[in-house]
C-alpha cells in the first residue's frame, strides 16, 4: 500500500492517532505536514509518564514505516508499528500489520513546539507547501 505521511497530518501542523483498546499503554502516531511520524507510549495510572519516543521520516514504497533509529530494547522494538495495511473511516483510522487494534485520529493540533513545530515553523511549512 502506497502512502504519504503528510496525507494524514490535516491542514493544520499534525495530527494524533492513538491506538484503540489499548489497556496497559497508551500508544499514539503523530503524523505532520512535513511527513514525519513520532510513535509515543506512554503508561497509564498515577505515574502516567512518556515510556519512550520514535520517529520516522515516512513511508516506504510498500506502506512500511521508515524509523530513523531502531529502539534499543526488544520491548520497544515489537511496540512500533511496522507496516500501514489498511486506511479506513476516510483516514481517521489506520490499521498497521494486519492488527485488529487499529489507530484511531483523536486531536488535530496547530503546534506542537516540545517537538520542534512551533508556529513559525508551521507557518513555513504550510507556506512550502503551499508554494510547492
Amino acid at each position: 500500500m502506497t502512502a504519504n505521511a503528510a496525507d494524514f497530518a490535516g491542514p493544520l501542523c499534525g495530527r494524533r492517532y492513538e491506538k484503540e483498546l489499548e489497556t496497559h499503554f497508551r500508544d499514539c502516531l503523530l503524523f505532520y505536514l512535513d511527513g514525519r511520524i513520532r510513535f509515543e507510549r506512554y503508561c497509564y495510572g498515577e505515574a502516567a509518564c512518556l515510556v519512550f519516543s520514535a520517529w520516522a521520516h515516512g513511508f516506504g514504497r510498500d506502506g512500511e514505516l521508515l524509523w530513523d533509529k531502531e529502539p534499543e530494547f526488544e520491548s520497544q522494538r515489537t511496540a512500533l508499528p511496522r507496516v500501514l495495511t489498511d486506511v479506513q473511516e476516510n483516514g481517521t483510522a489506520l490499521q498497521f500489520d494486519g492488527q485488529r487494534k487499529r489507530y484511531v485520529q483523536t486531536e488535530e493540533f496547530d503546534a506542537d513546539k516540545p517537538n520542534g513545530y512551533g508556529k513559525f515553523r508551521v507557518f513555513w511549512l504550510r507556506r512550502r507547501l503551499q508554494h510547492s
